[in-house]
């Protein structure tokens, strides 16, 4: 455990002043520590991330569940290596890239755009012709395949992102940030007495569509032959849950298992 009053806290180029990922950070010995915010935010972060592990995504960042020691008492957080290697690296945000090349908001550039696809499409083609990068295309479509399958209701601009590097070249970035996935948001969106029926009608997806379905489609339009695949079961997901009983009350570890259990049927396509 490690006490993070010592330690400062973090603001990063990527943090969203309305965003509800803005927990509170800290960098320390090649590490990044997350207190929860807003519910549980650090078991849907280490769910997802380890999942993930059994899935044909690229690079995602992998998260530990870590008790934090602030204020004199002891509260949840997860833990991450640093993916910056070499650590003077820069993650910059798709929210950055259009700033500084387009002179506006990422989320207002794509106003001038009606449909979803045609949103994707016109970010796709700024990042990549800014970048250089070519398959940012099969990197968003990982990213909102993995949003719609567990409910990630908070992929705005500045957490999609690529990595710049010392010689003014750029990488793709791993996959981060799951925390507001799952309904994790039980202190004001999603309080525990809600029924699943009740948050899945009331959640919206972010941010080419308030709907995670029709932004995926969109996608998958684009590039059909870039396909998002699983191989993990409801039986992995209950023994990474089973790991956090006497840690999460039972409630929520219930609600995540029904969720991740709904998702997988409804997503079958993408399980091999």
């Amino acid at each position: 455990m490690i006490e993070v009053d010592r330690l400062q806290r973090i603001t990063s180029e990527t943090e969203n002043p309305s965003s509800k990922g803005n927990q509170n950070k800290w960098y320390f010995d090649g590490k990044w520590y997350k207190e929860d915010g807003l519910g549980y935010e650090a078991l849907a972060e280490v769910l997802v991330s380890r999942l993930l592990l059994k899935t044909n995504v690229r690079q995602s960042v992998v998260y530990q569940y870590e008790p934090l020691l602030r204020d004199g008492r002891v509260v949840h957080g997860c833990v991450s290596e640093n993916f910056m290697q070499p650590e003077d690296d820069k993650v910059i945000s798709v929210e950055r890239l259009f700033q500084a090349c387009e002179g506006k908001s990422a989320a207002k550039a794509i106003l001038a755009y009606e449909e979803p696809i045609d949103k994707i499409r016109y970010v796709i083609q700024t990042v990549e012709r800014t970048t250089g990068l070519v398959d940012f295309g099969q990197y968003l479509r990982e990213v909102l395949s993995i949003d719609a399958l567990f409910f990630n209701e908070d992929r705005h601009f500045h957490n999609l992102a690529v990595i710049r590097k010392k010689d003014g070249s750029y990488r793709q970035c791993p996959v981060f940030d799951h925390g507001a996935a799952l309904f994790s948001d039980i202190r004001k969106d999603y309080p525990i007495s809600m029924t699943e029926e009740e948050c899945r009608s009331k959640i919206r997806s972010k941010p080419f569509s308030r709907d995670f379905d029709e932004q995926l489609d969109a996608c998958e339009l684009l590039f059909p032959a870039v396909r998002f695949r699983a191989a993990f079961t409801i039986e992995d997901a209950i023994h990474i849950l089973s790991e956090f009983r006497g840690v999460y009350d039972e409630a929520i570890l219930r609600r995540v298992e029904d969720t991740i259990r709904m998702q997988i049927r409804k997503y079958s396509y993408m399980f091999s």
